[in-house]
């Protein structure tokens, strides 16, 4: 196989995983970079930002802590981070 097929089987998966997650607005390859990153790294550092910012946006809309979600995990587990408001 080729780079460039190898290429393609992974935009037509990776394609095909955006269309089902909850959050399409989030790139997949930042949920990747959560599961294989470390604290440090600039992509799981952009990831922990994400975390903070949707945590944020839960307590905002529902006046509640968000202690459930991904996010929360994250954002318990490696602390809060800041991101542009």
């Amino acid at each position: 196989m080729t780079e460039e097929e190898r290429q393609q089987k992974i935009d037509t998966i990776l394609g095909a995983i955006k269309g089902q997650v909850d959050y399409p607005d989030i790139p997949i390859e930042l949920w990747i970079d959560a599961q294989n990153g470390q604290p440090g790294e600039p992509a799981f550092e952009k990831w922990l930002q994400i975390c903070t910012q949707y945590v944020d946006a839960y307590y905002k809309e529902t006046g509640k802590r968000d202690t459930d979600s991904s996010f929360a995990e994250y954002v318990r587990k490696y602390g809060r981070h800041e991101y542009e408001r």
